[in-house]
């Protein structure tokens, strides 16, 4: 498997780029990015630390992204500290443009992961952007929400992280509806009660003014490679496992012309299905206004495209 990293020098970059070394995910890794010296540096680390892994470590540009399988997306524009997410867009937006072009003269069937915020309206721009439109091929990587809900929910409930089930949907952002539905602690359903459920939902604002507001700032590149390792194995091994991933709409959730997270069969066409829950009346509500959020932002991107 081949699979190019664009963004490589950063910090979600190069975590990506070791978790797929020492999980031997790829037979030849092409890492690309604009800032060569930081770039050269973690290339010659990360070809290193590859011995005996069998791994071909490439410090590339965009012709030898050809042949690629799979296209991570790191990149994005670089900013102060920033309220919400979607402060990003503007400056994103042509980063995003110039990958998707490159894709599709490079690696036009790759399935592309892309980690780029704010994920939700970037996704739909790479899909509007791609040279054939299948929305299969791009999953915007969101899984971090969920991740995050399960480990507030097992710190509610002290017990270990690992015991428990939780989804998140929506927005990757301030809006997400966490699925109190479908928490479970060792496979047995839990009911929340709303005080718990009130402080969860606080807890996504709270992390990322932590995050933003640290010198020098972090962002969660270490959370995200493991995620984004999930997604890659459920590629590579077909496995059809069910991943929470921000993804084109069509219907689905009564919505299209979006991309938002909902959990989906994961295989080696990369979205294989999208998985419909069932949902409360105060989820759906949730959903409603997630969309409602989001809308505007798909807009912009609309726009853009129409003018590239």
């Amino acid at each position: 498997m081949k699979i190019s990293v664009i963004g490589a020098a950063g910090t979600l970059g190069s975590c990506i780029s070791f978790d797929i070394i020492i999980n031997r995910l790829a037979d030849e890794l092409v890492m690309l990015d604009p800032f060569q010296d930081a770039l050269t540096g973690h290339w010659l680390d990360l070809k290193h630390t590859a011995t005996g892994k069998d791994i071909n470590v490439i410090k590339g540009d965009y012709p030898d992204m050809a042949g690629s399988d799979i296209v991570v997306i790191t990149a994005g524009a670089p900013t102060g500290a920033i309220k919400q997410r979607s402060d990003l867009l503007p400056g994103s937006m042509p980063i995003i443009k110039e990958s998707t072009l490159k894709i599709n003269q490079y690696c036009p069937d790759a399935i592309v992961i892309l980690e780029t915020n704010p994920v939700d309206p970037l996704n739909y721009e790479l899909f509007l952007l791609s040279k054939n439109q299948d929305r299969r091929r791009f999953l915007g990587y969101s899984m971090n929400d969920s991740i995050r809900f399960r480990n507030w929910i097992a710190e509610s409930f002290k017990v270990p992280s690992s015991s428990v089930e939780g989804t998140v949907i929506g927005e990757h952002g301030s809006t997400q509806v966490m699925l109190f539905s479908t928490v479970k602690i060792n496979g047995k359903t839990v009911k929340v009660d709303e005080d718990t459920k009130k402080f969860i939902r606080g807890q996504p604002v709270i992390f990322l003014g932590i995050m933003e507001n640290l010198k020098p700032r972090r962002t969660a590149g270490w959370l995200s490679a493991v995620g984004t390792i999930e997604v890659i194995k459920a590629i590579k091994n077909d496995s059809g496992a069910v991943l929470p991933c921000n993804v084109i709409q069509d219907g689905e959730y009564g919505y299209k012309g979006l991309s938002m997270t909902v959990p989906v069969v994961v295989g080696k066409e990369g979205m294989r299905s999208v998985i419909k829950l069932e949902l409360t009346a105060e989820e759906q509500e949730g959903v409603r206004n997630t969309v409602s959020a989001m809308n505007p932002l798909m807009k912009i991107v609309e726009d853009y495209v129409a003018r590239s």
